[in-house]
């Protein structure tokens, strides 16, 4: 791994596939949301499935 990882991720596991987790995803609240007010979901996830979610843009692919 190649890329800077949050100490928010400390112990923390990818809610995919359990994993440790280098990455914290969270949800943008669209600005039509009937509760804009509301907190975003949030989960951690492992490179591997970062790169799942995201795709190949990722930082977890580019080499050091």
């Amino acid at each position: 791994m190649t890329h800077f990882v949050s100490a928010s991720c400390n112990g923390e596991k990818c809610n995919i596939c359990g994993e440790v987790a280098t990455h914290k995803v969270g949800e943008e609240i669209p600005q039509d949301d009937p509760d804009p007010n509301r907190h975003n979901l949030t989960a951690y996830v492992c490179c591997a499935c970062f790169v799942m979610i995201v795709g190949q843009a990722a930082a977890c692919l580019q080499k050091a």
